[in-house]
């Protein structure tokens, strides 16, 4: 609530900033800011190398700096779910309106269609004004008018309540305050696992009747989000798939992965648009920690070339049996959310 409240402070609410953390470096925590420095962000990395848990962890990083209302979160996992959990465990952040797995063409199509009503959306409401400006002057405007309530046995005369046109994906709590919600512009993030399996699907697989309507929306976003507010984060496990692709094209930000095997999942290197290489080892959020330890904990320093290794051997007694990070983090946001009332952001369905 605090980070949340700070952010606000800075000038940084719902037209601002997306900062994130993609891990550590030798001189501290290396990330980006997708709004100046991307819009859009690109993994590419082999099998094995830890594309996914990274996308886990950039989601874990938006939600903890920016409230619900004020940013929300799209999960599309592109192998199908042929390849374990994919960005499942993120669903349990309250920032998350939607996730889709590529495996039923039909929830394909209407994905794609409830993302292209999303971008018509915000064309109309922006009207060629820049999202950040356009914020800005909502504000300015709010702060210089101050609507007042309707009193005892008056109404509102003819004017009818905003119109959204969005309807939550997933089950939401019933609102009983038509006036109450997010922002009708906040700003999206789109994360994509495995966008070389939705650009390039094997055959035989239950989702490639539906590939190429997801593609070119996703290629939509890549074109337009910029002025939008919608920003995509793509991860590829096949970089010679996807070159040639619109996402790979706007991408600004790249982050290269280096194969397991150097010297473990997670090592890489971030590229920026002016060609800086800041390399840094992510996280693991979605580690089980020990639910009842029986041992005291030890704290001791890693050094840059020994991250990413795997943990020293421990007794059976203490092996993570417990939540992982990325669930106790989502029970914290949702509890703080509540606190400061923040309705997550509603994500439009096709008509």
């Amino acid at each position: 609530m605090a980070r949340w409240a700070a952010a606000t402070d800075q000038g940084r609410a719902v037209g601002g900033l997306a900062d994130v953390v993609l891990g550590a470096g030798r001189r501290g925590p290396v990330g980006a800011e997708l709004v100046h420095e991307g819009p859009h962000l690109l993994i590419e990395g082999p099998a094995g190398s830890g594309r996914t848990e990274l996308l886990r962890s950039l989601a874990a990083s938006l939600a903890a700096g920016s409230r619900p209302d004020h940013l929300g979160l799209l999960l599309l996992d592109g192998a199908g779910g042929e390849r374990g959990e994919g960005l499942l465990p993120c669903t349990e952040l309250p920032h998350v309106s939607a996730h889709l797995v590529a495996s039923d063409p039909l929830r394909m199509r209407e994905f794609a269609q409830a993302l292209a009503t999303e971008l018509g959306r915000r064309h109309e409401l922006l009207d060629g004004v820049p999202f950040t400006e356009w914020h800005g002057r909502r504000s300015l405007s709010d702060r210089m008018v101050s609507p007042r309530d309707p009193g005892p046995g008056e109404h509102r005369g003819d004017l009818d309540p905003q119109r959204t046109g969005t309807l939550r994906l997933r089950a939401s709590a019933p609102r009983t305050d038509p006036a109450a919600g997010p922002s009708p512009l906040p700003r999206l993030v789109l994360l994509v696992d495995d966008f070389d399996a939705l650009v390039a699907p094997a055959l035989g697989s239950p989702g490639r009747p539906a590939a190429g309507s997801l593609v070119r929306i996703l290629e939509g976003v890549a074109r337009e989000g910029a002025r939008l507010g919608v920003h995509l984060i793509a991860a590829t496990a096949r970089p010679d798939r996807t070159a040639e692709t619109e996402p790979a094209r706007q991408a600004t930000l790249r982050v290269e992965l280096d194969a397991p095997d150097r010297p473990g999942p997670g090592r890489g290197r971030l590229l920026y648009a002016d060609g800086r290489a800041v390399p840094f080892q992510a996280g693991r959020v979605t580690g089980r920690i020990p639910r009842t330890a029986t041992l005291r904990p030890t704290v001791v320093p890693v050094e840059w070339e020994r991250m990413g290794d795997p943990p020293a051997r421990r007794p059976v007694r203490e092996l993570g049996n417990g939540p992982t990070d990325l669930a106790l983090l989502a029970s914290a946001l949702d509890r703080a959310s509540h606190l400061v009332s923040a309705i997550p952001v509603l994500f439009p369905a096709a008509p």
